[in-house]
């Protein structure tokens, strides 16, 4: 597993397109997963917990719940990204779409991890990890056959997936019913992933809500004042977070065995956060 590879676009080798990539070994034993493919690479999103999907006329907005047509239009924005890029020695710019393409033509597959305000994960992901059905793929524009290239690939027979079912047969066919990490608790490579997932995902949610606690501020009123909306939607147009939505670590630690990251306490009592400390009157104080 490697973090934030460059030179995977050849027209602009700096360009770091991936949070985290695998490497694919085609010298591996007979037993080993085979794919023509040379690197698999994710690019994580988190999706915004207010705005609602977009309207499918098709009548989709019926059949899949509203979390799962969020995510889908997160991975939807990581294959159709926003910004292309100029080499500065060549001079050779590409567009969006372009960037794209030579991912494609380099021989990688693209997999968006779209996650949701609760943890939930986009069926893309979910079919590499679990094998999940994904849901249909999201319709993208005539002027971006690259984004959909890559989003069809993401699917294809060729591309791994159920990697977790495929473990933990290949650990059972070799070790029997010896335990993956030494416990009953961790019986199955399967059951390992999934518990540092969620150590991630809720360590980082933690980490989410207390910096929203930091920054609310004590109203007169009696109003709890914070980040508003505009503020949020702010933070998401700079074109530098095109691929950088989250920071990469919201991940890193399933695919290594650190179990240690602590979760943060908030720093005062959550009443003075709410209302007027009883020695100073300030919000947010710790007397």
């Amino acid at each position: 597993m490697e973090k934030e590879v460059p030179n995977i676009v050849p027209s602009l080798p700096r360009l770091k397109p991936f949070d985290l990539s695998i490497r694919l070994n085609h010298l591996l034993t007979q037993g080993a997963w085979r794919t023509p493919y040379d690197r698999i690479g994710f690019d994580v999103v988190a999706v915004h917990s207010t705005k609602p999907a977009p309207l499918d006329p098709s009548g989709e907005t019926a059949s899949f719940t509203e979390s799962d047509l969020r995510l889908r239009e997160g991975e939807r924005k990581k294959f159709a990204r926003r910004t292309g890029g100029t080499n500065d020695i060549t001079a050779r710019t590409l567009s969006a779409d372009e960037v794209i393409g030579e991912i494609n033509d380099t021989n990688c597959v693209f997999i968006p991890i779209a996650i949701g305000p609760f943890g939930e994960m986009g069926s893309l992901f979910k079919r590499f990890w679990d094998g999940s059905d994904t849901l249909p793929l999201p319709k993208f524009n005539k002027d971006r056959p690259q984004a959909k290239r890559a989003a069809l690939r993401a699917i294809s027979g060729t591309t791994p997936w159920d990697i977790l079912g495929k473990a933990d047969a290949r650990w059972k066919s070799e070790h029997g019913n010896s335990f993956f990490d030494g416990s009953y608790l961790t019986n199955l490579p399967s059951t390992w992933a999934k518990q540092q997932l969620g150590i991630v995902c809720s360590t980082q949610l933690a980490n989410h809500i207390n910096t929203s606690f930091n920054h609310l501020r004590y109203d007169p009123s009696g109003q709890v004042s914070g980040a508003g909306e505009e503020d949020v939607d702010d933070l998401e147009e700079p074109e530098e977070l095109d691929w950088k939505w989250v920071d990469v670590d919201f991940i890193d630690d399933v695919f290594t065995k650190t179990t240690d990251t602590p979760i943060p306490a908030v720093s005062a009592p959550l009443s003075t956060l709410y209302e007027g400390c009883g020695t100073c009157g300030k919000g947010g104080c710790t007397h």
